[in-house]
């Protein structure tokens, strides 16, 4: 063999060194990529959430915070605007994850990168098949916290002037609040206020006393039982008559008697007939109350037999004549 065979041969080998050292240096960087070392057996699933929070392809995966896996492929879903996230893990944990588990996005850290949390589900139910879609959700992470903490700050500063402007004026005396803390007349007018309220609860435990001990007429009311005695008995007897004035054969009743409203009606329009005839002068009762003929005749008549009394015990022998024989 010539050198220069020797040195292609030679070439070649170095070559080939290098081909296969490159190929298992990438082997392992793409398994290193999946958090799996080399030549393991990985099983993948597919899981679906609203939003990726910020996780990114090769992140881990996690199951009660071991690692098993890693994310290989993130991309909107085609059915729905959902985000649909294909992740591997090891097939010996595989087995672990159940018909109803689910995943969950969630930081690392304060603000360190996402991982992917699978919660495995109930034990009692059977395994979930390869290649089956996870329903999941992602953790409300800083920045979402941060946006409505801004929010909430702005409020409590708003908040916080109102609040110094209503310090300022009652520092300086305006308004019926600073008044209150400040003018002396107001505090000396409730003290008044205070004082009359005692003097009226003194005299309202003293009416009160005097009610107890039966006292007044209030006190008899509450204390004597003679009133509730005749009020109930004033009450029984109202109740009899209330039952005899619904018997059948009262006189009530009667008098609901379509006959003898009949009577009555007539007996009044006779009445109203003699009254007019009476007030039109007709008759004897008219003439009386009408007529001035007969008061005049009569009037005369009562001053000539009052003129003949008095004439009488004036003259006696004038009209009498006495003798002894």
């Amino acid at each position: 063999m010539t050198r220069q065979s020797q040195l292609t041969w030679s070439q070649a080998k170095v070559g080939l060194l290098i081909l296969t050292a490159l190929s298992t240096l990438a082997v392992m960087i793409m398994n290193l990529e999946e958090g799996m070392g080399l030549f393991r057996n990985l099983t993948r699933f597919r899981a679906t959430v609203p939003h990726t929070q910020g996780l990114k392809v090769g992140g881990p995966v996690r199951m009660n915070g071991v690692d098993v896996g890693n994310v290989r492929q993130i991309l909107i879903a085609q059915d729905q605007p959902t985000v649909e996230i294909t992740f591997t893990v090891q097939k010996s944990v595989a087995v672990h994850i159940r018909e109803d588990a689910s995943v969950r996005i969630r930081p690392m850290g304060l603000l360190g990168d996402k991982f992917l949390e699978i919660l495995p589900g109930t034990p009692s139910k059977p395994p979930l098949a390869p290649g089956s879609l996870l329903v999941g959700m992602a953790d409300t992470d800083l920045t979402g916290i941060a946006s409505g903490a801004t929010a909430t700050i702005d409020r409590l500063d708003l908040a916080l002037q109102d609040l110094q402007q209503i310090l300022v004026a009652l520092n300086t005396g305006k308004g019926t609040a600073s008044k209150l803390l400040s003018d002396p007349s107001l505090y000396n007018q409730s003290q008044r206020v205070l004082q009359n309220l005692e003097v009226a609860s003194g005299k309202s435990i003293a009416v009160l006393e005097k009610i107890e001990r039966g006292e007044g007429t209030v006190g008899r009311l509450v204390s004597d039982t003679e009133l509730y005695d005749r009020a109930n008995q004033a009450v029984k007897e109202l109740t009899e008559l209330a039952a005899k004035l619904n018997n059948p054969d009262g006189t009530l009743v009667k008098l609901t008697d379509p006959a003898l409203y009949k009577r009555l009606e007539t007996l009044t329009k006779r009445s109203e007939q003699l009254l007019s005839k009476v007030e039109n002068g007709e008759g004897t009762v008219g003439k009386l109350i009408t007529r001035d003929e007969l008061y005049v005749r009569a009037d005369k008549l009562l001053t000539e037999m009052e003129e003949f009394v008095a004439d009488v015990k004036k003259n006696p022998t004038k009209y009498f004549k006495f003798s002894v024989f």
